[in-house]
């Protein structure tokens, strides 16, 4: 049940140089999605992050893929993370804190996520191939780097083992989505207080 008068929709438009980008997003939705990012692969992760989270997320990315994948990779992942933050707003009934356990085939990837509004991002995943379809695998590491500090969330993720590329980076998108679901949910027991003795979850404090 979530009150009425508290839907946690966001809207963010972000264009430089590099990348021209509109993503709305609804944290009470049903996981649909609807990702263009010229990235099929890249799309099918979003897609992943959308369905398992239950984040319906509309996105659309035009960037300099004729430089290569990077700006437009670390450029959603910005603008993914202040959708969020913003949908959020002051945080007031969310669980805050979740982990998951992910398997996924022969790999195991934990995630760990605090919307404390201090953006962190530990990131111990090792990538057998450099590259995935055209898609240089060491900047998935800057997605979620920008992803964790416009979202002003502390992000945990460790892939304990695994041998395939595709299932590691998959299950590092899965993980977080599910993290994420539980993390955001209205606590229907304490819905009029931020779960923080501070008394604040935005902003380095």
């Amino acid at each position: 049940m979530i009150k009425k008068g508290t839907e946690r929709i966001s809207y963010v438009e972000r264009k430089t140089n590099e990348t021209e980008i509109l993503i709305k997003v609804n944290l009470d939705g049903f996981g649909k999605s609807k990702i263009e990012t010229g990235l099929p692969f890249f799309d099918h992760m979003i897609e992943q992050l959308s369905k398992h989270s239950l984040i319906d997320i509309d996105l659309k990315c035009h960037g300099d893929l004729q430089i290569d994948a990077h700006h437009t990779i670390e450029d959603v992942g910005w603008a993914l993370g202040k959708a969020i933050n913003d949908a959020l707003g002051n945080r007031k009934g969310i669980i805050r804190y979740s982990f998951t356990y992910l398997p996924m085939d022969e790999c195991l990837t934990r995630c760990c996520v605090d919307i404390s509004g201090r953006p962190w991002l530990i990131w111990n995943v090792f990538l057998p191939n450099n590259s995935i379809k055209e898609i240089e695998t060491e900047i998935f590491r800057e997605f979620f780097q920008s992803f964790s500090q416009s979202a002003s969330l502390t992000l945990h993720i460790e892939n304990i083992y695994g041998q395939n590329t595709h299932h590691i980076l998959e299950s590092c998108f899965k993980s977080m989505a599910i993290s994420l679901r539980k993390a955001i949910k209205l606590d229907q027991r304490n819905l009029d207080s931020v779960p923080s003795t501070k008394g604040t979850l935005t902003g380095n404090k």
